[in-house]
């Protein structure tokens, strides 16, 4: 049986659930399953999330490189189970059996920590314009 976990550019969320499965499954000795993961919109350039790489590392699982794999026809036919990381991703996915992680353990949907890296720089960004405003009113005080 084929598990596929999805996500948007196969660099962050989908290969960390691909390869802690792996890891799970190996470590509690069940047999039968092949894990793969893929992105829905993946860029040819990137690679794997350096910030995953060193996580993985905590789990004793070392990973230098990995370029991310598409969605593909040949994927979408030979997988059982696709696992996306949200349930809006789930609609992107024409095949039996998607379901999202968060809906197959009761939880909810694992966003992309891009949002969390674009969230703080936009705050800093903020923060770092306001510091400007009150230098420069502290320059045209004196």
């Amino acid at each position: 049986m084929q598990i596929c976990f999805v996500c948007e550019g196969n660099t962050c969320r989908s290969p960390f659930a691909e390869k802690i499965l792996t890891k799970y499954l190996k470590q509690n000795k069940i047999d039968g399953f092949k894990v793969v993961s893929c992105g829905l919109n993946v860029d040819a350039n990137s690679n794997i999330n350096s910030n995953i790489v060193q996580i993985l590392k905590n789990y004793k699982i070392n990973v230098k490189s990995r370029k991310p794999k598409k969605l593909t026809k040949t994927i979408l036919s030979k997988t059982n189970l696709f696992v996306t990381m949200t349930a809006y991703q789930k609609q992107f996915i024409k095949a039996k059996n998607v379901f999202s992680l968060g809906e197959l353990v009761g939880g909810v949907d694992i966003d992309d920590p891009y949002e969390y890296y674009l969230k703080t720089t936009n705050l800093i960004d903020s923060y770092i314009q306001v510091l400007i405003d009150k230098m420069l009113k502290l320059k045209e005080r004196q």
